[in-house]
């Protein structure tokens, strides 16, 4: 009788290699679904009629923030931030954003992948630092309608 309780080693590998391949297909596919809704979202937003927008505010002072270099590569990589930062877009009239030493340079639509893009390339709200380029210093700030 002890015999028949007795388990192979054949079929505790064969186990743990079933526990193992389970294990990693379940991994990918609660990640493909991640992935999938993500691309329902932005569908939905994009279909949904709105446009997202991209603002630019500059700030006298850095203060005590992390200050990232924008390069040549950020302004190929994203044109609407060269728009608003370079001239095209650019209006530093704009009003003020509560304090003196900030302000709204300008503005442009843009699409939600590349608001999408912008967010997590230079982070909610200056979370990543705030951006330099000839002196002065930047904050992106995207909006989805």
């Amino acid at each position: 009788m002890a015999e028949d309780v007795k388990t192979e080693p054949k079929n505790r590998l064969k186990t743990a290699g079933i526990i193992v391949v389970c294990g990693l297909a379940g991994v990918v596919a609660v990640g493909l679904g991640l992935m999938l809704a993500d691309a329902l979202i932005l569908y939905a937003h994009e279909s949904s009629g709105g446009q997202p927008m991209l603002y630019v505010m500059e700030w006298a002072e850095p203060g005590e923030s992390m200050v990232v270099p924008l390069t040549e590569q950020d302004f190929d990589q994203h044109p609407a931030l060269a728009a608003v930062i370079r001239g095209e877009e650019r209006n530093p009239t704009a009003w003020e954003w509560g304090y003196r030493d900030q302000r709204v340079i300008g503005g442009t639509k843009v699409s939600y992948r590349e608001s999408k893009a912008l967010h997590d390339a230079y982070g909610p709200g200056g979370e990543r630092g705030l951006l330099e380029y000839e002196g002065a210093y930047y904050m992106v700030l995207t909006t989805w309608p």
